[in-house]
């Protein structure tokens, strides 16, 4: 302990010793654009893409309200007045309802005050109820979509459920007549009753004029270290402590009230703006609920924020790169937050700030007036934007009513005894496997002397890196002397839950049975079939005909499933050819549309495929060509479940579940080595970087990524890659503590499956990739992802990693549920990949009206497709 503490000593010093190299770093390079996806996001025009008819309704539903009480227009719920005072005036509204896309129905429902100037929800319910009687009277718009067009602001403390208590918004629930809108609310909470499907979360308003009255000179130096100014318990509403903040922030003053290093003080002072502008990081802690202004704060003035919130739903996540420009804290890790902090490499925290010193981050937390490009408001617009077009179960037919008026209390003015929310639900631990240690990998040589293989300071900072590096080396023993104690840690939360979901009871299968040339004469024919990547359409089909999911009533399946081997046809050197696949497809469809009346009355809608080919149901290898065709046509209502997984691609459709490839448990199990072999391997991979034989030329195969890893490192002692593929590759891996997953031809590839089950932290370099099963394994706090253009930084990136950060991946992988999900055994075990398939099947029960098609009714077209797939197969 002793050495700890000196440790974390050390590297407080160096903190404030770095100041001065890191001021001069940040005056050469003061800001960084969010690279990829999340900056085009950020910036984008709604303009264009999306129309916005605004109900004109009376004004005793906003502005007389506004006019009654002003100090609406100061609170941190005020978004809602100025979404309506901006939409009037915006280049997306549109006058004409019948061009529409979206349609706002403007109600102040925060604007009913206490005299301390808290808003009251009690009338909340009544009012919204009231001005959605008066659309669906006076318009048509409503009622044909009884309001799945129409979306709402709600920035209550819960949103839609209208109560400042969470124990009352829970038992409230969402106003039932709000179950089809888009909500647009602060509150932000995974799998949270006040947090509906498809909700767009926004942040708190904090006013813009009276923030930049407060700015000083951006080079100002940082000499805080941690701030924080609010409650640190509420006496008032929980006299006896513990549900306030789940004991969060009483943590946080009894834990660091003496620490020189954390300012904080439940005094509000009047120089608030500008310390948080001298300060490295901003603790931003739950309160009552997750979410609170500190956040727009902390990224407007520059401070790094500390997410202290188990389970919030940030503002525009989609936009926003918050694991990138903030820091989250789990609640029970209070206690450490010092450690955490003080661990964090100074280059990752340099490269924070100039990411929040980025002028389109600051612009997208606040709702200025006049607006700006790329402000909130445009934000919002652009959440809305990106769900058009609606989807077919958008507009009801005619004299269909999807929501009950009735449903709800019968009055929202029902004064309740205050009583504080439930507590956080308890954490299941596991039993630990014997250690495997982190710390006993092999040294490498450096300049300036020998250190571990973990180069914990990219930057050349002389004597500054060099206590650091010191720090960190001191704290290794504590670290072990942690991994020891916990070798395995479950995933928390959701993804837990969902990991160890068992689907039984939950939905029924009824499998086709078809003649045995679509599936066990092929297999008869050729067994390599049974062993290659593309093996798991074959095993899928042997678990279901013995699954308890299995029904042999049709009429009473969730799911139709039909066994097709469609990557059954190997050539000599057992790669699958595609070319009869479509018509392999095809046939099939043909057959138990002609044989059975339940294709036909969805078109497939309530059927799924297993497509494990290279690019799924696109059925060819080379991508060009896969783009060309395109996913089967007559499979476009049907549910894929397939190993090909690339945002925004033809290939992959919406609503398909991504699957792991096959690996051959058996072969994997026979080369386990003792689990206290030491990682001596530091970066591990084996495979191609080049494909001379398809890509002569270079700078296609893998866009070039596996060429850079070669070029690169080839000669670096920290990588031990080749082209060769030793007898000894399994065990090789399970003494590596990072393994490459680059991508191929496709962002796909077994050595995904091999890293997990290995417990080889998986470098996932392969941009846009959807990762198998992502709704129930957490990839971002197992795996390392690495974008392709950074590829020249690998070894930066992984050497700058905290050991703390890298232990805590080996927990988790050392998780046996997280090697389950990525098998398919023989026979199959509880949670693995065909539960987590039918998990996913699961969840997409009860099917819309949407999927029924009315008698006669056609939706695909028999004829489409290349004219050879259409041949007689």
């Amino acid at each position: 302990m002793r050495r700890w503490v000196l440790a974390i000593a050390i590297l407080a010093a160096a903190c404030f010793f770095l100041g001065a190299q890191a001021q001069e770093v940040q005056q050469g390079h003061q800001t960084e654009r969010i690279s990829g996806s999340a900056g085009d996001v950020l910036e984008d025009d709604p303009v264009g893409r999306l129309k916005v008819y605004v109900y004109d309704l009376p004004s005793k539903y906003n502005k007389k309200l506004l006019k009654k009480d002003p100090r609406c227009l100061n609170h941190m719920f005020a978004a809602e007045i100025f979404m309506h005072r901006f939409l009037l005036s915006s280049a997306v509204r549109t006058f004409n309802p019948e061009e529409a896309d979206w349609f706002y129905t403007p109600v102040y429902t925060t604007c009913d005050l206490t005299p301390s100037g808290l808003p009251l929800p009690f009338k909340s319910p009544r009012m919204m109820r009231s001005a959605i009687e008066l659309i669906a009277t006076k318009w048509p718009y409503w009622n044909r979509s009884e309001g799945a067009d129409h979306f709402f602001v709600t920035p209550h403390d819960f949103g839609a459920c209208f109560h400042y208590q969470e124990e009352k918004a829970i038992g409230r629930g969402i106003l039932p007549l709000l179950q089809r809108a888009t909500l647009v609310q602060t509150f932000g909470q995974k799998n949270h009753v006040c947090l509906k499907d498809g909700s767009i979360t926004i942040p708190p308003y904090a006013p813009p004029q009276k923030m930049q009255a407060h700015l000083i000179p951006p080079d100002t130096p940082r000499s805080i270290f941690v701030y924080f100014r609010g409650l640190f318990y509420d006496t008032s509403n929980d006299p006896e402590g513990g549900y306030y903040a789940r004991g969060a922030r009483a943590s946080v003053w009894e834990n660091f009230k003496n620490n020189p290093l954390f300012d904080i003080s439940t005094d509000h002072p009047p120089t608030y703006y500008e310390d948080m502008q001298r300060a490295v990081f901003c603790l931003c802690p739950l309160g009552w609920a997750p979410w609170s202004p500190r956040l727009v704060e902390a990224v407007v003035f520059g401070c790094i924020p500390v997410i202290i919130a188990d389970d919030i739903v940030l503002p525009f996540a989609d936009a926003i790169p918050w694991e990138e420009i903030g820091v989250f804290v789990a609640e029970e890790d209070v206690p450490k937050l010092d450690s955490i902090l003080t661990s964090i490499p100074t280059d990752v925290i340099l490269r924070k700030q100039r990411l929040l010193a980025n002028p389109s981050m600051k612009q997208a937390m606040l709702f200025p007036q006049p607006a700006q490009a790329g402000d909130a408001f445009h934000q919002i617009l652009n959440g809305l934007a990106r769900k058009l077009p609606h989807g077919e179960n958008v507009f009801l037919k005619p004299g269909e009513r999807a929501l009950n008026w009735t449903a709800g209390p019968p009055t929202a003015i029902i004064i309740l005894a205050s009583s504080p929310p439930f507590p956080s639900p308890p954490r299941v631990a596991l039993l630990p496997p014997p250690p495997r240690s982190l710390l006993g990998f092999r040294r490498a040589r450096w300049k300036g002397g020998e250190v571990w293989g973990v180069r914990t300071m990219p930057l050349r900072l002389s004597s500054a890196a060099a206590a650091v590096a010191l720090a960190l080396l001191l704290a290794a023993t504590a670290l072990e002397e942690v991994a020891r104690g916990q070798d395995t840690e479950r995933i928390e939360g959701s993804a837990g839950d969902v990991l160890e979901d068992d689907p039984v009871g939950r939905l029924k299968v009824y499998v086709y049975e078809l003649p045995t040339k679509y599936n066990k004469k092929m297999v008869a024919k050729d067994s390599r079939c049974l062993s290659h990547m593309f093996a798991a359409e074959i095993f899928m089909h042997r678990f279901l005909l013995s699954s308890a999911i299995r029904t042999l009533n049709p009429e009473e399946a969730d799911w139709f499933y039909t066994p097709v081997y469609t990557t059954c046809d190997l050539t000599p050197w057992g790669h699958p050819l595609p070319f009869k696949s479509p018509r392999i497809m095809r046939s099939a469809i043909q057959f138990i549309s002609s044989r059975w009346p339940y294709w036909n009355r969805t078109q497939g809608a309530d059927h799924f495929f297993v497509v494990p080919h290279d690019f799924g149901a696109c059925f060819h290898y080379q991508e060009e060509k896969a783009i060309e065709r395109g996913i089967l046509p007559l499979l476009r209502r049907a549910t894929l479940v397939q190993t090909f997984g690339q945002k925004d691609h033809v290939c992959l459709k919406e609503g398909s579940i991504t699957i792991p490839p096959y690996a051959p448990p058996q072969k994997m199990k026979t080369h386990l080595v003792p689990p206290e072999t030491p990682r001596s391997i530091f970066v591990y991979f084996r495979g191609l970087f080049y494909d001379t034989a398809n890509d002569p030329e270079g700078g296609y195969y893998a866009r070039g990524a596996r060429a850079s890893v070669w070029e690169n490192f080839k000669n670096n002692p920290l990588f031990d890659i080749s082209t060769d593929h030793p007898p000894t590759y399994y065990e090789d891996m399970q003494r590596s503590i990072f393994c490459l997953c680059p991508l191929g031809w496709a962002p796909w590839s077994p050595r995904l499956v091999e890293a997990v089950v290995f417990g080889c932290i998986p470098v996932i370099i392969a941009d846009d990739i959807v990762l198998p099963f992502a709704d129930a394994i957490p990839w971002d706090e197992i795996g390392v992802f690495v974008a392709e253009d950074d590829v020249p930084k690998l070894d930066t990136i992984l050497t700058s990693i905290p050991m703390d950060v890298i232990l805590r991946k080996q927990r988790l992988l050392a998780n046996p549920s997280m090697k389950q999900a990525m098998l398919f055994p023989q026979p199959a075990q509880p949670g693995d990949a065909f539960h987590q398939i039918l998990n996913g099947l699961g969840r997409k029960l009860p099917h819309p009206k949407s999927v029924y098609l009315d008698p006669g009714q056609k939706v695909l077209n028999w004829t489409q497709g290349p004219v050879g797939d259409l041949k007689p197969w």
